[in-house]
Order: structure tokens, then C-alpha cells, then sequence
């Protein structure tokens, strides 16, 4: 029998006694003390069944309670050594220089992290039709997420040099894990070799402080 069932058979039951209680003349105490249950009945039946409509607020913070993550710990890092990749480069994926980060879990937690930069597209002066590279944020041995980085011109070669800035952000949020320690990285990969040299670089020009940073997060549901 569902809750809704029952409330509606106990509420049934006390209805009855009460009125049997009437019909036989039992005491005024015993009629007010009904009165004051039956009320009591009334206003929670009332709560219980039409509550949820007009608050649906309340369910809501329910279920985001029922959903919270509690942070064990995060580590966060930053690197100013340039890293560059090159369009040639596209038989595999390569490790991006000095952007990784270690994390130590217990069990059946998850890990959050993110990655964010500045990046440069550099295309040479004989460049044409397009330039793209892959980079992934990637839980070794778990899990990755991807972006694509693409230029593409279907106009001849300009004959001058041409760069444009990429602001580069991933994040992703894996199962739960065995406890252990996990290795987060950035991998890429160019996906074109266009004609001429051509890269995409981050933290090209260290004087300027051009960064890339990486935050990650132990998370526990409670």
C-alpha cells in the first residue's frame, strides 16, 4: 500500500470513530480531542498532496541536497615555459610539455578538473586552406575530453605572415574511481599538415605571462 493510500485510510478511520463517538454520546472532551485530530488530518493531507505544487521549491532543494558533492581537496597549477605543436606533427597524440598533475583519492571518489589557456595560431606566408589541432583533457587510463582548434581559408596564399589568438577551455567530471593515484594531463594532436609551417603554441611569449592553468577536485556524494 502506497502513502498516499494510507494516509487516506487512517484519515477514513478516525472519521468514522469519531462520528460513532457523536451518535453515542460520548463526552465533549472526547468530541473536541476528535475535532482537534480530524484537523490535524485536514491540514496534513493538505501539505502532503497540494504542497508539493505550490512549493515546488522544496523538492528541488531536495533533490539538489540528495545530489551534493563534498570536496576532499584540489590542487591547481600554472605554467609559463612555452609549449608549442607543429602541423606536421599529426601521426599521434603528444604529452604537452609541463602540464600535468598528479592527484592521490579514496575510494569511489570522482575527480573534476579543468584546463584553460591562451593559445596562438601561427600560419606561415604560403598557408592555405586549413589548420587544425586536437587537444584533450585527460584522466590517464580513465577517461578524456576533446576540443578542436581549426582555421581554415579556401582563398590562395596571402604571402604574409598571419597569427590569431584561441582561447582554449575543457573540463570534465569522471565516474567514481578505485582509490589509487591518477595522472591529469593535456594531449594534442595537429589533424591537418597544411602547406607551409604552422603551429599552435601556448605561453609563447613568457615575458607577457601567458599562462596555462590546470584545477582539479576530489569530490565525494553525500
Amino acid at each position: 500500500m502506497n502513502a498516499n493510500n494510507l494516509y487516506i485510510n487512517l484519515f477514513k478511520k478516525i472519521l468514522f470513530t469519531y462520528n460513532d463517538d457523536i451518535m453515542s454520546g460520548k463526552s465533549v472532551v472526547g468530541s473536541i480531542i476528535g475535532s482537534t485530530i480530524i484537523s490535524v488530518l485536514i491540514i496534513g493531507a493538505l501539505l502532503f498532496f497540494i504542497g508539493p505544487m505550490l512549493l515546488p521549491g522544496l523538492t528541488e532543494q531536495d533533490d539538489e541536497l540528495a545530489e551534493r558533492d563534498l570536496i576532499l581537496q584540489y590542487k591547481y597549477d600554472e605554467w609559463n615555459t612555452a609549449a608549442y605543436i607543429w602541423d606536421h606533427d599529426d601521426s599521434s597524440y603528444m604529452k604537452m610539455e609541463d602540464t600535468e598533475i598528479n592527484i592521490t583519492i579514496e575510494q569511489d571518489s570522482r575527480i573534476y578538473a579543468t584546463f584553460s589557456a591562451m593559445a596562438l595560431l601561427s600560419l606561415d606566408d604560403s598557408f592555405t586552406v586549413r589548420n587544425s589541432y586536437n587537444i584533450s583533457l585527460v584522466v590517464e587510463d580513465v577517461v578524456n575530453r576533446t576540443i578542436m582548434v581549426i582555421f581554415f581559408d579556401s582563398a590562395p596564399a596571402t604571402s604574409y605572415y598571419r597569427e590569431t589568438s584561441v582561447n582554449l577551455f575543457i573540463n570534465l567530471v569522471t565516474d567514481s574511481l578505485p582509490a589509487g593515484t591518477y595522472t591529469v594531463a593535456i594531449y594534442w594532436k595537429s589533424t591537418y599538415n597544411a602547406i607551409g609551417t604552422n603551429s599552435l603554441s601556448v605561453a609563447h611569449a613568457p615575458k607577457y605571462n601567458y599562462t596555462r592553468t590546470m584545477f582539479i577536485q576530489e569530490l565525494k556524494s553525500i
